[in-house]
This record gives C-alpha cells, structure tokens and sequence, in this order.
C-alpha cells in the first residue's frame, strides 16, 4: 500500500535531522549549531523575552515542546510527565527513543508549573509556546530564566509556529524550518494519495457521556486534518457560536449532536470505549456514525497523538490515523 512507504518517510524524516547534530552536552543541554547569533528576542502573548547567549540547560512547558527539542537533537533537562498518553512512565511513545531518565527531570505540571522544581533545574530558559498560564505565572517562571510564552491565545499555537519559535531560542532556526518543510511535504504526500479526502468535510469532537465539544479552527489538531485535505464542516461554527465558545473548542449540549452534519468526524471517546459512544442514543442519531464514517479514538496513546501534534507527533498519529480517515471517507461517499 503506497502510504506506508510514505509514512515510513515521515517517521525517518524527524530521526535523520535529529541525528544531524552531534554535539553533545555532558549534563543534557543545548549544544550550539552554528545556526543562529545571540542575543535573540522572542516576542509572545506577556511581551518579548530575549535570550542573552546559547541555551545550555534548557526546561520546556506544555505539550509538544520536548518533540521539538529532541527533534533538533536537544535534550531538555526538565519537560512535563503526561499523564494521558504516558504509560506508566509518564512520557509519550514517541519520545520514548529519545527519553533518558538520567538526563532529563520529569515534572508534575498538573496542578501548573511547579516553580521550586524548576528552579532546581537551574534552566538558562523557559520554553513553552503552547502551555496556557497566567501573567503571574509567567512573571514566577521569569525569575527563574528567561521564559517564552505562548503567542496569542493560549493552547492555540500551531505545531509550526512552536517549531519555529523554539529553532530561534536555541539559535537553530534553519534546522527547524527544515523540520517544518520536511514534514509539511511529507504530510502532503498522505494528501495527494488519497484525494478524496478533499471531497469531504469533517468535524473534530470529544464525545463523552455527559459532555459534547467541537474543536474549533483555531486548534492544531483541526488544521493537521484540514492539510490532509479536508474541509472544517459549516455545521461546527454554527452549533460552536450557540455553544459555551472558548479560543479553540466550544462546549454544545448533547442533543445537538445529530446536528454535526460533517461527512468524516473524528472522536475522542471521553471515558468511554468506542462501542460505548456508538450506543450512546444521541450519538447513533449522528449521521456520520450511522453511516460507518466516524473515526473514534478510545486509545489514549492514539488520542495523545493527535491532539499533541508536532514534527515527532504527526507521523506516529496518521500512522495509525489515515487508513481510518480512508474508510471513513469510503464510507461518506457510499
């Protein structure tokens, strides 16, 4: 089957960059490139940060950062523990070639970043373009090292935009943007293979027993379905304006849900197994789900994937994703 052999090259593609630099820093820090001039200034949602001289010890927030780091062959000497997605060790699947235990402090961000552990880190900076604190938090994590923010509205920060951002902070901004147009080509591949992905529209939801959200344009994991091809459904913007609306999803009661009149929708099973969200009565008046065209994701690995979405991310996600998005569609189009 044709995609494998693309998927195969989107998941070397992160791996080859990786290993294209090989300095190394005794104690799990940044090793310069050569890449950029120092100091840089990094501008974001609480004002701009400026990094004096190349990042050694460098501490990241938020999903996706570390991809980014060890996709530039930067080790991070403290990144979060995730809970969801994890396995019992607390660190994504496809960080795990990557991860070393020795090297990096895994940190509990559950209740927010956890300053005094941090701060034992002794980080030359704070990188978390996607994490979604306040001013104040940022303004304890400041006088700690200097810390880059999100830019905009919180949890929004696309997976290019975290790339690029970080690639500037180490001073590797060259190697980033050939993570970004590597795997933008990659992805690109999937969509030319399948183009009948572009004939249909979709919608990206979280189905729970009790609870229904509509994710919205905004959001990263929308626009990695939408780079394959297809089209955000006109039904998510209606049911989302009548909804509880935040900056990238939208709360809708649960009897709305056979209104979501997308072709293909996407689902997280929200305490729930597959099956369960099929039976569900409100659910099975979905059109999408009568019609076999739902993609629903009760695997929390798999759910991590796709809504963590970055340059390590992305290929261990439609491996698993796109065969389900083409019966899905087939299906749609039946």
């Amino acid at each position: 089957m044709r995609v494998r052999g693309t998927l195969a090259a989107l998941a070397a593609l992160t791996v080859l960059v990786g290993c294209g630099s090989t300095d190394a820093e005794e104690d799990g820090g940044a090793a310069a490139s050569g890449d950029g001039a120092f100091p840089v200034s990094i501008e974001h949602t609480f004002g701009t940060t400026t990094i004096e001289r190349q990042p050694e010890r460098v501490v990241v927030l938020g999903w996706s950062a570390q991809d980014v780091l060890y996709a530039l062959g930067v080790t991070p000497v403290g990144m979060p523990s995730y809970a969801y997605g994890g396995g019992d060790d607390g660190v994504l699947p496809w960080d795990d070639e990557h991860y070393d235990a020795a090297e990096t402090t895994l940190l509990d961000t559950s209740d927010g970043p956890p300053l005094e552990d941090i701060a034992a880190l002794r980080p030359d900076v704070i990188l978390a373009p996607y994490e979604g604190f306040d001013e104040a938090t940022y303004d304890d994590l400041s006088k700690i090292a200097p810390t880059v923010a999100y830019p905009g509205e919180a949890w929004t920060t696309s997976w290019e935009d975290q790339t690029t951002i970080i690639g500037k902070a180490l001073g590797r901004s060259a190697e980033a943007q050939k993570l970004i147009d590597d795997t933008h080509a990659a992805v690109q591949r999937v969509a030319d293979e399948h183009p009948e992905f572009a004939d249909l529209t979709f919608a990206y939801t979280s189905m729970g027993a009790d609870s229904l959200y509509l994710y919205l344009g905004e959001d990263p994991r929308v626009q990695l379905i939408e780079k394959l091809g297809f089209t955000l459904d006109p039904s998510v913007d209606t049911l989302a304006a009548a909804g509880d609306a935040a900056s990238f999803y939208s709360q809708i009661s649960l009897e709305k849900a056979p209104e979501i009149a997308a072709d293909v929708v996407i689902g997280f099973a929200d305490g729930l197994t597959s099956d369960e969200v099929k039976a569900q009565p409100v659910y099975a008046q979905v059109p999408a789900v009568q019609r076999g065209s739902a993609v629903l994701l009760d695997d929390q690995e798999f759910a991590a994937a796709v809504s963590s979405v970055s340059v390590l991310s992305i290929p261990f996600a439609l491996d698993k994703l796109v065969d389900q998005l083409a019966t899905a569609a087939g299906n749609a189009r039946a």
